[in-house]
């Protein structure tokens, strides 16, 4: 396919297992106008043959392999797919655990009404698990090379430049659980570790946030017993590593997890506003239900 309007980017890191149901259930939904661009992070499960001969099957499907490289975490990764995406509108967090419903569609129609009855371009919309944006704003705004906690850092960056917009709607998309209970075990490891240390990274005071830990542990309960004991085995290296990090990136001004309060609108407050101009969103039934229109 050589002119999409759109890119469906996807990171692949040995999910053979799920590979080819997560996939099919997002070709089998796409029109002409889709491309779908999965870059395999050097797997080596296998993930790679499935994915050839899903290409042989679908056209519109394009694989970037590459060679593992320990450095390059999850955040580059996806930059990858972003700079191999031929279409000017990308569609990113789509996983390859991730089974979809069809609506990925609809998610674009969105987008478009929003750029109409907001009277704006280049921004970057943000739903359940499914995000969406312009090739150039990404590649001006590109993710951090961090495992966990790239896709927060991108809204916060886009949010202080006033280019983020978050909407609420009905989840479209099931996890595809794991069933290796050893794979499961050190993925929640490596999840809660780099998500700790990327909190200790990127705030405005590493140790007011380390003593916040400590006292949600210990005395507030904050989290179940089991993650709660994984926390403090974790929290000092994952501390340690963060303040090195906080000491060498570029000052940001970060805003936390105000996300929500600040960059939310209300479809169905904004369709009545703008409904004299451009009527009702161009969507079925189904499709207003999912996204909270009355």
């Amino acid at each position: 396919m050589e002119n999409p309007v759109y890119s469906i980017c996807i990171c692949n890191f040995n999910m053979n297992k799920t590979l080819r149901t997560s996939l099919e259930s997002v070709l089998l939904q796409i029109n002409e106008k889709f491309e779908v661009v999965v870059v395999d992070d050097g797997s080596s499960d296998g993930s790679l043959n499935t994915l050839l001969e899903l290409r042989d099957i679908y056209s519109n499907l394009r694989v970037i392999p590459l060679t593992r490289d320990r450095r390059r975490k999850l955040g580059e990764t996806r930059n990858v797919s972003i700079r191999a995406a031929k279409g000017k509108y990308l569609i990113l967090h789509i996983d390859c655990d991730d089974l979809w419903e069809p609506f990925i569609i609809s998610f674009t129609k969105i987008y478009h009404e929003l750029e109409k009855r907001l009277s704006r371009e280049d921004f970057f919309l943000s739903g359940r698990q499914i995000q969406m944006g312009t090739k150039k704003l990404l590649l001006e705004n590109p993710y951090r090379n961090i495992y966990y906690g790239e896709d927060r850092m991108l809204w916060n960056d886009l949010l202080v430049l006033g280019k983020l917009i978050i909407i609420d709607h009905q989840n479209f998309r099931k996890r595809i659980p794991i069933k290796e209970l050893k794979r499961k075990f050190f993925k929640m490891i490596y999840s809660q570790y780099s998500f700790m240390e990327c909190a200790f990274a990127y705030t405005n005071n590493p140790i007011q946030d380390l003593s916040g830990y400590l006292k949600g542990i210990l005395f507030n309960m904050k989290f179940p017993f089991k993650r709660s004991l994984l926390c403090l085995i974790l929290l000092i290296p994952a501390f340690l590593k963060g303040l090195l990090k906080f000491f060498t990136h570029k000052n940001i001004h970060l805003f936390n997890m105000k996300f929500k309060y600040l960059a939310t609108i209300n479809l169905d407050e904004l369709e009545k506003q703008t409904k004299d101009q451009f009527g009702d969103f161009p969507l079925s039934s189904s499709e207003r239900d999912i996204y909270f229109l009355s």
